[in-house]
């Protein structure tokens, strides 16, 4: 965690990432990770209720109550689904002016990690799909002009154009590979980010 982020979005940034773990775990079926990764969000629950406005908070509930259900049905796909959404309701609950990296690179990071669940099930949902990759896209139109580091701008760019382009072809195995690449260059994103102002 950046030191430059302010205390209550230091407690969303570590509820979130329980949520990325378990979305991890629920794809993988590792039943193991997923219990370990609910317990660590039931830890800090409290406190990250505290955080979260009436609404969120709201949403919350209904998101870990949909996850425990899915959970002791065996329904891995489920589990995911509602861990992502999870996610993103603790990452739009961001005090903007308190990060050390623009809440659109976590929100990029959202896009590759629904991208990969929706594509993981038997049948993907396409318009999710193609409204996910949307998304990222837009994410990254505002992003693009505060990157200065032409190597990675490019390489994103990239990324966004092959995303767009295998959601319009239907080609899952060229999505996922995107969706993968998206989750990569979101870890350089956020090291660019953190750097030391020059």
């Amino acid at each position: 965690m950046s030191p430059h982020n302010s205390p209550d979005n230091e407690v969303l940034l570590s509820a979130s990432s329980s949520f990325e773990d378990l979305t991890e775990y629920a794809l993988a079926g590792n039943r193991a990770g997923m219990a370990s990764a609910l317990k660590a969000y039931e830890d800090r629950s409290t406190e990250v209720g505290k955080v979260l406005s009436a609404r969120a908070r709201h949403i919350m509930e209904s998101l870990v109550s949909r996850i425990l259900n899915a959970n002791e049905r065996g329904d891995t796909q489920s589990v995911a689904l509602q861990a992502v959404e999870a996610y993103r309701t603790l990452i739009e609950s961001l005090d903007p002016q308190g990060l050390a990296v623009p809440v659109q690179v976590s929100l990029l990071d959202y896009t590759g990690f629904k991208l990969e669940v929706v594509l993981h099930a038997k049948t993907p949902d396409w318009p999710a799909v193609q409204q996910t990759v949307e998304e990222a896209r837009k994410l990254w139109a505002f992003l693009e002009s505060h990157v200065t580091d032409k190597g990675l701008r490019d390489a994103v760019s990239t990324m966004i154009a092959g995303m767009s382009k295998a959601a319009t072809a239907r080609n899952a195995e060229m999505a996922v590979f995107a969706a993968q690449m998206d989750l990569a260059l979101v870890d350089l994103l956020e090291k660019y980010f953190q750097r030391p102002a020059k």
